[in-house]
């Protein structure tokens, strides 16, 4: 075997390693060697350097309950605070910049306007900016981090790091990977923000290994990303799973992506606002649907509000509906503060049921495990630039 190929493997197996410590550890060499079957010296020999380079940490002897004479078991897991990752999320409203550890800890974040009034160089180089002014204030450098993901609505090439079509940010393609490589000279990587967050959603939760899974993501519009067991299905041309630009609607309003009756011309927080006829700039930081707040805040019919709050879960599940005729997910996902309302989840379910009577409802739908201001960028560029290539850092 040549020694690239060798190369090749110890990193998919490293990479192994930390992926399952970071879904089950801490864990012993023996519970490791068991989990990936690898031999107990290869991985003792592979755990000898991620200690050394101290991406890995011992976090102390455990009893054997099985065994209770003789050695006792070390367990091992992730030295998450090694280094630094920076997360960008580009949303129609709100720009967020934050920076985690590598198990995604936030641990500072501003928020900007998204400005939609200047060029996408000019916008970029603003965030570019903010981003330095962030690690600067927290005394990190580009040394710190090992890289930095943007996560972005519309589509996205993630290989190229090329937006196509930002709906309603901007209407042509900008290299968005190039400027950031230009002006920080360090790893970057760029994908569609819903898929980002399905990403962390796999990656974090338990519940759903191996599923086939629509993720859908509510708030100020909608979006949705494909997986299919376990890995993200970007289709031909990165545009699988636009949930949002599914017509429901021929002669409905003109949607920011230029078509007409849009899912999200429907059910965004503007389509809201509009229906409901509140006249008021959408705050930028509220990029999310608060039902409760809308009922407290506008002098508007209690009734209305909840006729609209039922419409509005009427197209919801008649999206969902159409997504599973075609691709049948063992598990829907909903991740936005909207969904955190039981009341509203819940007619979404009745709702599928009478569209699709037959449907086995039992744990087809659950709520997200991610924080609902959870960034994006940041899980990708975790994913891409620590878990694939092995801990390299």
């Amino acid at each position: 075997m040549s020694g690239i190929n060798m190369s090749k493997v110890k990193i998919n197996n490293r990479s192994s390693i930390l992926k399952l410590l970071n879904s089950s550890g801490p864990l012993s060499r023996k519970d490791i060697s068991e989990e990936i079957g690898l031999t107990p010296a290869a991985v003792s020999n592979l755990i000898k350097e991620l200690i050394e380079e101290k991406v890995v940490q011992e976090k102390g002897e455990v009893e054997n309950e099985i065994k209770k004479s003789g050695r006792r078991e070390i367990h091992l897991d992730i030295n998450y605070k090694i280094k630094k990752v920076v997360g960008i999320d580009i949303g129609i409203n709100c720009t967020k910049i934050a920076i985690s550890d590598l198990n995604g800890v936030i641990e500072k974040k501003i928020e900007i306007e998204t400005n939609t009034d200047i060029q996408a160089k000019e916008f970029l180089n603003f965030i570019a900016k903010k981003t330095m002014e962030l690690l600067f204030h927290n005394d990190l450098s580009k040394e710190n981090i090992i890289g930095i993901g943007i996560g972005i609505v519309g589509i996205v090439d993630p290989i190229t790091g090329i937006s196509h079509q930002a709906y309603g940010i901007w209407d042509y393609d900008v290299n968005i990977k190039k400027i950031f490589n230009e002006i920080f000279q360090t790893k970057i990587i760029v994908d569609n923000n819903v898929r980002a967050l399905s990403l962390a959603e796999i990656n974090n939760n338990t519940e759903v290994k191996g599923d086939n899974i629509l993720f859908i993501k509510y708030g100020p519009g909608i979006g949705s990303s494909l997986i299919i067991n376990n890995r993200i299905y970007y289709g031909s041309h990165n545009n699988a799973g636009e949930i949002g630009h599914m017509i429901l609607d021929y002669e409905g309003k003109k949607c920011r992506c230029g078509k007409n009756g849009c899912l999200e011309s429907i059910i965004s927080k503007n389509a809201i606002f509009e229906d409901l006829k509140i006249e008021e700039k959408i705050d930028y930081h509220e990029s999310t649907i608060d039902f409760e707040n809308l009922i407290k805040k506008y002098d508007k019919s209690r009734d209305k509000i909840i006729e609209t709050m039922n419409r509005v879960s009427f197209f919801i599940a008649l999206g969902i509906s159409n997504v599973i005729s075609i691709y049948d997910p063992s598990k829907v996902i909903l991740h936005g503060k909207a969904f955190s309302y039981d009341i509203f989840t819940n007619q979404i379910k009745e709702e599928l049921k009478n569209i699709i009577p037959k449907i086995n409802r039992n744990n087809l739908i659950i709520k997200s495990h991610l924080k609902e201001n959870y960034i994006s960028g940041i899980s990708i560029a975790i994913d891409e630039f620590f878990y694939k290539s092995g801990g390299t850092i």
